[in-house]
């Protein structure tokens, strides 16, 4: 018990830096970087609050038809499904990839230590994915339902547990998954393509039995006669796609009698017992899914071939060898491949996915749409990509990513022209992957006209580059170098958050004066202004950079 203990406390510090997070409050200098975040915040909480709101009116709505339970259940399973998927990608960082298990492998602990160390620090990530998810369900249900202490008690214990199973669920999947691609040189590329595709399905699968299952609840003959006698009946039917949210949103819509507290306890139970399960496979999977990620090849590829002294001596541009130095590293590295390149090119193709699993009526509508007014589809478009550019993390983590080898960066005769070109060209690299993605996806669904692809492809990667550099500004001003596992470097930065902050009120003023121009000004003359906005933007967020990164250089260490 004193082993799993320890390993608690040392991985739960290390994960949340608590000593660095102390020395910043204490060290006066750094004390700017809480005003910065608390700012990011402040830009993100207006869009959250009017989703909230718009929640409300949802909440009366199932009122209005005696579904109340409804809401509750759309809650719980939108942040468990959250959990699930985040948690492929944190678990297989945190479990495989983390700089630790070189000095946690050789030591007489058992698998089942580590991966329950490693899960309840994990579970503290993961309430900050489900909390502003689920929080605002429960209170307006408790609130405007006028509910009972019973109420609150029952809420508090769900929230608590609510990522468990969805997180357990994960963490066995991966280590099955990674157990059993544990093979051949190319493991990292099987794993990463295996890991997309399988997120794919899952969510693809997801979309089409919601879909299916409320198109055969709206044509039956019956629906309106049992929805009136049974108040749980959509939650009953709609929520079989994942049981564990049935028994929460019931617990809470019948806490009341004794039917409240069988489910709270069936909830609770199932967490405990899935957890008992993760821990007791663990022993067997763990190791097995490990070996290979903490070993270190002395050659790789180039055995037994001839080098020619040309191949030595050649040269390449210093911002195109940058460039192709940051591509390698993320795909060389799942973790930064699934955080970066997977989310934009998942992104777009979810999108579609959802568009389609809502059938020929919802299609029809948006076909409808695009005839009104295709030059919106344009401008949605660019603004896709654009803000592509700013949720691939790739500017904001640029300097971060190095870790403890930043001092290279610092000593290599390259100029700081160099360093911004590169690392941005890299990023447009990793935006043209998500640009192929979101027009091919849009080509099944709607049919595209050539200027309309040639104005999204032009201006959405042209609007990419201000947006790298933001989040570059941000990485070289306070880059986390001491990580113990990739993941930090990327999901785990708040240099990500704070760029996404900025990012949003750059993108939104540019939406919000487009949305002010667009009736009163030819389109054409829209496009043009746009194309300027990103020109000008870019060169000032450049000189910007070049005088940061000189001076950054100088009194990093």
């Amino acid at each position: 018990m004193e082993k799993i203990v320890s390993l608690i406390k040392t991985d739960f510090n290390t994960t949340f830096g608590l000593s660095s997070i102390a020395y910043s409050f204490k060290n006066k200098k750094n004390r700017w970087q809480i005003i910065v975040f608390g700012i990011a915040m402040l830009s993100i909480l207006p869009t959250y609050f009017i989703l909230v709101k718009g929640l409300g009116g949802i909440y009366d709505i199932y009122n209005e038809i005696g579904q109340k339970s409804m809401f509750l259940l759309s809650g719980f399973l939108a942040s468990q499904v959250m959990v699930f998927l985040f948690g492929l990608i944190y678990v297989m960082s945190k479990y495989y990839f983390s700089n630790d298990l070189a000095q946690l492998v050789p030591l007489p602990i058992k698998p089942s230590y580590i991966i329950g160390s490693k899960f309840m620090t994990l579970m503290i990530s993961e309430y900050l994915t489900s909390l502003p998810i689920i929080l605002p369900f429960i209170f307006i249900y408790g609130i405007k339902g006028g509910e009972g202490v019973l109420y609150w008690i029952y809420s508090i214990l769900l929230v608590i547990t609510v990522p468990v199973i969805p997180l357990v669920l994960s963490s066995i999947l991966i280590m099955i998954f990674m157990k059993y691609t544990n093979i051949g040189r190319r493991k990292d590329l099987i794993r990463t393509i295996s890991a997309v595709v399988f997120i794919l399905l899952m969510v693809y699968a997801q979309f089409k039995i919601n879909a299916i299952t409320q198109k055969a609840l709206m044509e039956g003959e019956d629906f309106l006669i049992n929805l009136v006698k049974d108040s749980n009946l959509l939650v009953k039917n709609l929520g079989l796609t994942f049981p564990p949210s049935i028994w929460a949103s019931l617990s809470l819509s019948n806490y009341l009698n004794i039917t409240g507290l069988v489910y709270l306890l069936i909830f609770v139970g199932a967490g405990v017992l899935s957890f008992i399960i993760m821990i007791y496979l663990s022993e067997s999977l763990f190791f097995d899914g490990l070996i290979g990620n903490i070993e270190v090849s002395a050659s790789k590829g180039r055995a037994g071939r001839k080098t020619s002294i040309k191949d030595i001596t050649k040269q390449t541009k210093p911002y195109i060898a940058l460039a192709k130095k940051e591509i390698i590293m993320l795909f060389k590295t799942p973790i930064y491949l699934l955080n970066s390149i997977g989310g934009v090119i998942m992104i777009p193709i979810i999108l579609v996915m959802s568009t389609i699993s809502n059938g020929d009526e919802f299609m029809e509508i948006v076909t409808i749409f695009i005839k009104t007014k295709p030059e919106l589809i344009t401008l949605v478009g660019i603004g896709f990509i654009v803000s592509l550019g700013m949720l691939n993390s790739v500017g904001s983590t640029t300097f971060s990513r190095e870790g403890k080898n930043f001092w290279i960066q610092r000593t290599l005769p390259i100029k700081v022209s160099d360093q911004i070109v590169g690392r941005v060209l890299a990023s447009i690299a990793i935006q043209i992957l998500g640009l192929i993605a979101m027009i091919t996806s849009l080509l099944f669904t709607i049919k595209l006209d050539m200027k309309a692809i040639i104005l999204i492809s032009t201006l959405g990667l042209l609007g990419s580059i201000p947006m790298t550099e933001i989040g570059m500004i941000i990485d070289i001003t306070r880059p986390l170098l001491t990580w113990t596992n990739p993941q930090q470097a990327m999901k785990q930065n708040l240099n990500v958050l704070i760029g996404m902050g900025i990012c949003t009120l750059y993108v939104g003023g540019i939406g919000y004066l487009i949305f002010k121009l667009i009736n009163k000004v030819d389109i054409n003359l829209i496009f043009i202004g746009l194309s300027m906005v990103f020109v000008v933007s870019s060169l000032l967020f450049y000189f910007i950079l070049e005088k940061l990164i000189k001076k950054q250089f100088e009194i990093l260490e």
